[in-house]
């Protein structure tokens, strides 16, 4: 089971994913309302707290959480100098964002992430931030994305340890894999990666990254 909350003023979408028994759970970029991200998750053993990159709007709960439900962290550690950075003045009060730790574990390209019946693929996908990494789970054929990519768009590259040319092999890395498979982005709806093939301007080349 999978569900999205879209949480915060920058409606950035908190991931809760379910195993197949329906007992444990992981919950990815808890970015703001953490009351009601820990209501959803309170039926389930929640095993790990993800998150795709540093950025406060997608960490701005983990301590939070990590208080409440005694679970570990996880994050690549390339992106521990941003879970401090406010962006701009007032950002972590505007999104009511908690001190976040350090990552108890560090993702890594190829890395297996268990809970329960259930597992995801870690797959670094650099450019937005220095960490960014995506998960994938290859059976059930879904890609939780963070901000690599939008339906139609891509991650911003312009703040700190962004890059538009890293971004671009990144974005290479998510269309290879199968066109079914179903993106569920860090705001805005889901997309498919044969639609982002198909329509995306940053993929197709009707845009240019180095512009964004």
């Amino acid at each position: 089971m999978i569900k999205v909350l879209t949480v915060g003023p920058l409606e950035e979408n908190t991931v809760i994913l379910i195993d197949r028994s329906g007992k444990k759970a992981v919950v990815i970029d808890p970015g703001a309302e953490g009351e009601r991200i820990l209501k959803e998750l309170k039926p389930y053993e929640t095993v790990a707290i993800l998150a795709t990159h540093g950025h406060l709007d997608h960490v701005g709960q983990v301590g939070f959480l990590k208080e409440k439900l005694n679970a570990p962290f996880y994050m690549n550690r390339k992106d521990s100098f941003l879970i401090s950075n406010d962006i701009f003045p007032g950002f972590s009060q505007m999104i009511g964002a908690y001190p976040c730790p350090e990552p108890d574990f560090d993702l890594r390209e190829g890395d297996i992430i268990n809970f329960g019946e259930s597992s995801l693929e870690v797959i670094e996908t650099p450019g937005h931030t220095p960490g960014g990494v995506c998960f994938y789970n290859r059976e059930e054929g879904y890609l939780v994305a963070g901000d690599t990519i939008f339906k139609g768009s891509v991650g911003r590259t312009d703040l700190p340890g962004g890059d538009p040319q890293t971004l671009m092999r990144s974005l290479q890395k998510i269309i290879s894999l199968p066109d079914n498979t179903v993106i569920i982005c860090g705001h805005g709806p889901e997309t498919t990666v044969g639609e982002e093939k198909r329509s995306n301007p940053y993929i197709t080349g009707r845009f240019n990254i180095d512009l964004w």
